[in-house]
């Protein structure tokens, strides 16, 4: 094919996705070819470039699955990277769950267009065998985050029938919100946070840019006018509306995938995360929320935190009540070894390797992945224990099991990673007095309350701060409602403590 075609991209079926499912396999190396080019010309760009200025080091690319790998390899398989950037951001909460303390973690990355969720369970994220991304269907493994059309730029608007509704709809970058004074006039959640007194104009960007307050204020009031109420009320229905939106995002990773959220703290990042955590946490009966300093960076942070990744899956379709347990166990040999090709061809250092199935019941249409860690491979027949396994977690995720049934073993999957240089420790602040807050400002809870406003850049290990306040950095906000506290923790993040709620007895 390259001596016909010398230069083309070429994306084989068989190389891409090996593995059952005509549709998906189709799908998934379409757009590989379809996004495969574009990459790669820009990651050998990038290349040169570097090379050009003197860097003589790898290269390494995040992928959907969370770790990094090479530049050859991120261009051949292109349709692994398209979901890089969400998970340069649960790549970042996995190390800040380290920093923490804190193994059960929600990252919640709430940005300009669109708010990120995921979960982490015992220090380690979830992973999806597949995923849509823009209607195309993308089979192979990658971080399993939900993405919400809510985020800062989220357009309001009111239907015919009265009712509002905030996203997916954003206003972007340009123009933005309507008090970016680009010339938008649609409200927005920021415009709403801004009415509510939670923005301060003088301080966006660290004062580098003044948002306009009559503009968002215009903007709020047609959304008054449309549903016949004051503006204050309307701002805060933009405001309640989105967090509800997320809340069920929330909702959606957890919830829906046999896992108590409230067991769980949230982690708050992306630039428009604090002005909402709290609030969404309430409503999952949350008890703690996180905000990191790098809360406006944390993704690409994340990108440094984590390690080269290469997957391998092989159908390997049967009932398990007839596979061969031996023919199980060569497969996964082979697999393996075929992974540590790929990674010691850039790489020679520690490593890891983890396995999974993805299985069914005989009569289902669809397969769930099924971690086997603990499992005993040097037993002559592992399958009773991948198949007690997998009952266990199908009543994880669906509250129920049926041993007595057939169970169908479809993929297998091996993982095998080359652990990376950790990112040096975070260095702890330096002890110091609390600092006093530096204003206070008129903000809109249940009513208007007077808060106090201080500097995220400046606070000293171990301050507490009591809501109602607001706490501002240069690139990030956070709100504290009336009976939340927040902790600094020694490396300047906000450990922040929401009171118990009170049920119905």
């Amino acid at each position: 094919m390259t001596r016909v075609l010398p230069g083309a991209y070429i994306a084989l079926s068989s190389d891409v996705l090996p593995q059952i499912k005509e549709f998906e396999r189709v799908s998934t190396t379409v757009v590989n070819a379809y996004v495969g080019p574009a990459l790669s010309r820009y990651l050998e760009r990038l290349a040169r470039r570097l090379a050009e200025a003197g860097y003589a080091g790898p290269t390494l690319i995040i992928q959907s699955h969370g770790g990094v790998g090479p530049i050859d390899e991120s261009g051949r398989l292109a349709a692994g990277a398209v979901l890089s950037g969400p998970a340069g951001g649960v790549a970042g909460s996995v190390y800040a769950a380290r920093l923490i303390g804190e193994g059960n973690l929600i990252p919640f990355d709430m940005g300009g267009t669109s708010t990120d969720i995921s979960l982490i369970v015992e220090g380690r994220p979830s992973l999806a065998a597949a995923r849509r991304v823009a209607g195309h269907t993308i089979a192979l493994s990658s971080l399993d985050i939900a993405s919400i059309g809510a985020g800062g730029g989220s357009i309001a608007r009111v239907d015919a029938g009265g009712v509002l509704h905030v996203g997916p709809e954003s206003a972007g970058a340009v123009p933005g919100p309507a008090c970016y004074g680009n010339g938008s006039s649609a409200a927005t959640v920021t415009d709403a946070n801004l009415v509510l007194g939670y923005l301060d104009p003088a301080a966006f960007l660290g004062g580098r840019r003044r948002l306009d307050r009559v503009a968002a204020e215009a903007a709020v009031d047609d959304i008054a006018a449309a549903i016949g109420i004051d503006r204050v009320s309307a701002a805060l229905g933009i405001h309640r509306v989105v967090n509800t939106t997320m809340a069920e995002g929330v909702r959606l990773v957890s919830v829906r995938r046999g896992v108590d959220p409230r067991h769980f703290a949230l982690l708050a990042f992306g630039g428009a995360s604090g002005l909402h955590a709290t609030d969404i946490a309430r409503q999952l009966d949350l008890e703690r929320v996180v905000v990191p300093r790098v809360a406006a960076v944390l993704s690409a942070w994340g990108m440094l935190a984590t390690d080269l990744r290469f997957e391998v899956a092989r159908s390997h379709i049967g009932d398990t009540r007839t596979l061969d347990g031996g023919a199980l166990k060569r497969l996964f040999e082979e697999m393996e070894a075929e992974g540590f090709a790929r990674l010691r061809a850039s790489f020679d250092g520690p490593s890891q390797v983890t396995r999974s199935v993805d299985m069914r019941y005989g009569e289902q249409v669809f397969e769930i992945t099924v971690g086997l860690d603990g499992v005993d491979w040097t037993l002559a027949d592992p399958l009773p224990q991948i198949i007690e396994r997998f009952h266990r977690r199908h009543e994880e995720l669906y509250t129920y099991s049926l041993p007595g049934q057939e169970t169908v073993l479809v993929n297998a999957r091996v993982a095998v990673a080359g652990i990376l240089a950790a990112l040096p420790l975070e260095p702890s602040l330096p002890e110091a007095s609390p600092v006093a807050a530096r204003a206070e400002r008129s903000i809109y809870l249940e009513g208007w309350v007077a808060a106090s406003v201080y500097d995220f850049d400046a606070l000293a290990p171990k301050q507490t701060i009591a809501g109602p306040a607001i706490v501002e950095s240069a690139v990030t906000t956070v709100l504290l409602r009336s009976g939340e506290r927040a902790t600094v923790t020694p490396l300047g993040w906000l450990d922040i403590s929401l009171p118990p709620r009170r049920r119905p007895e």
